[in-house]
């Protein structure tokens, strides 16, 4: 949808409310900036000469100069990109910002926002991978993190990513946490070192 603010209503998706806000992204342009921002703070952000913290935090002007170089958008229409994005992707924290989860460059991923973990979280994934994650669990690969979703919802949306039919795994999320296991909470995402084969199992097929 597109993203608009207004100073009644404040940052809204599609149309507000009072019908007197304007849009600040339309649907295209906010999906092509949250895959750039996705892959600058998660990925490659010395290809633009951007330093992260140890936390992952990078300077928020160095981050808005590159984007208003490439997309033309200025402070608010990022602080509504962040603060309508579904899966909480991103996080402002004063004069800084960063990607939550996701990244392959080294950050220090080790850190939950509180709340409580489901006793079930999900993962999509596809079918050609299901052997090797029954014999010897889910582990990050390319990424710090493995990553689990609150609802079924969001797991069949991820591991249509990867394929067309994807199978879906519940995670006993609960038992993990009673051996000792570690699990973050990071917006809508929970993220885990690894599963072990026997947290997991086969909710469906679609």
């Amino acid at each position: 949808m597109d993203i608009g603010y207004c100073e009644k209503c404040g940052f809204f998706e599609g149309k507000c409310k009072c019908g007197n806000g304007r849009i600040l992204l339309d649907m295209k342009t906010r999906i092509k900036v949250s895959k750039f921002l996705s892959g600058l703070l998660r990925h490659y952000p010395e290809k633009f000469r951007l330093n992260l913290d140890k936390n992952g935090f990078a300077d928020l002007r160095k981050v808005l100069n590159i984007l208003k170089e490439r997309y033309g958008i200025d402070e608010i229409s990022l602080r509504a990109l962040v603060h309508l994005d579904k899966k909480g992707r991103f996080e402002i924290v004063n004069d800084k910002i960063r990607a939550k989860y996701g990244h392959t460059v080294p950050v220090n991923h080790k850190w939950s926002e509180s709340g409580e973990i489901p006793p079930l979280l999900y993962h999509g994934t596809s079918p050609k991978n299901l052997e090797s994650i029954l014999r010897h669990g889910l582990l990050p690969m390319k990424r710090r993190e493995v990553h689990l979703s609150e609802t079924v919802e969001d797991a069949i949306e991820v591991g249509k990513r990867y394929s067309e039919k994807p199978v879906i795994l519940m995670i006993n999320a609960k038992d993990m946490i009673k051996d000792g296991y570690e699990i973050r909470k990071k917006g809508r995402v929970y993220t885990t070192d690894f599963v072990l084969p026997k947290y997991i199992s086969i909710l469906k097929k679609l």
